[in-house]
């Protein structure tokens, strides 16, 4: 018996918030997947239709999103290209030792070297095919690869853990996953009922004089305060309104627009830290007057504004000092 199922998939554009300043990215429209019991799987993109078939074992993970997502399945994928761990020389702290054994990607000489680990699948964030499309050519022309799943700067991590669980044949253990991971959200939610209705704003000041922020409360970021009943920042949900852009620039001056009962901010290094907290009216806003500001690394900012079932767990007990203050 062949079973079928259709659901909205789609490609993304994005890359961490917290490499907002390296890369620039755009966004696609989304399509749709159909799979069988037979072994195949297909995944319609904007780039043409994806088949795969059997069961891969040999995955090359392209982005944090997709490494974290395969550990969460216990798959070590046989490379991986992680933008943060070349940023910071280090593993997230949620990965730790798991892929000891995986061939770490570089930038440089990227296809030769996915070539060399003989992928079944790659799996690839979004950007790929629109910010380096003669790149991801050359990549799609060595196994099936999947550009993202949605049409959002940012994935969805439950829609990247049923995906995969779809093309591994582990649908069980994917719904395993999301339960786990959102019980542990619930459990936020359930034991801080405060912060209902509370606001945030989520920032990471990147240069002297600019600051990315992200206001769409739909983002995968957003996806999960949302989860907990909050919202974003009035101002910057205003600015999403009006421009469109889930995640945007802002000049220093405009440190204002962060305005919330709960701010979550990252800087390059200490230097830029200090000049954060001198800028007008960043003392005056609500979250730093009430300690209720959480202040990331560019590796933990990554795993909030990627969010995946690992970071997840993780950065709820990170930051759930600052949450405990805002629900009170």
């Amino acid at each position: 018996m062949i079973v079928r199922t259709r659901r909205r998939l789609g490609v993304a554009a994005a890359a961490a918030l917290a490499l907002a300043a390296i890369l620039a990215l755009s966004g696609c429209s989304a399509p749709a997947e159909e799979s069988s019991a037979g072994g195949v799987v297909q995944v319609n993109t904007p780039q043409g239709p994806v088949t795969i078939n059997g069961t891969p074992t040999r995955i090359v993970t392209l982005g944090g999103q997709w490494i974290d997502t395969a550990l969460a399945f216990g798959v070590t994928p046989v490379a991986y290209l992680d933008q943060n761990e070349i940023l910071t020389k280090k593993a997230s702290p949620w990965v730790g030792d798991k892929l000891a054994g995986s061939t770490a990607l570089g930038t440089e000489n990227l296809v030769a070297e996915i070539a060399k680990a003989r992928p079944d699948v790659i799996l690839a964030e979004g950007f790929m095919a629109t910010s380096q499309p003669e790149t991801f050519a050359k990549i799609r022309e060595l196994a099936p690869t999947i550009p993202g799943v949605t049409g959002k700067q940012v994935d969805p991590w439950s829609d990247l853990v049923t995906l995969f669980g779809t093309i591994t044949g582990k649908t069980d253990e994917a719904t395993a996953i999301i339960d786990r991971v959102n019980g542990a959200i619930d459990q936020v939610k359930t034991d801080l009922p405060g912060l209902a209705g509370k606001t945030y704003s989520l920032a990471y000041m990147y240069s002297s004089d600019q600051i990315q922020v992200m206001a769409d409360p739909s983002d995968g970021a957003g996806a999960l305060f949302g989860q907990l009943g909050m919202k974003v920042a009035p101002a910057l949900a205003a600015q999403f309104a009006k421009n469109g852009q889930p995640r945007f620039p802002i000049s220093t001056e405009n440190v204002p627009l962060l305005e919330a009962d709960y701010l979550v901010v990252t800087t390059g290094n200490e230097a830029m830290a200090e000049q954060l907290r001198k800028l007008p009216g960043y003392s005056s806003l609500t979250a730093v007057r009430d300690g209720s500001v959480s202040d990331l690394t560019v590796t933990e900012i990554g795993g909030l504004n990627q969010p995946t079932p690992l970071s997840i767990p993780y950065l709820l007990e990170q930051i759930r000092p600052q949450l405990n203050r805002v629900a009170a």
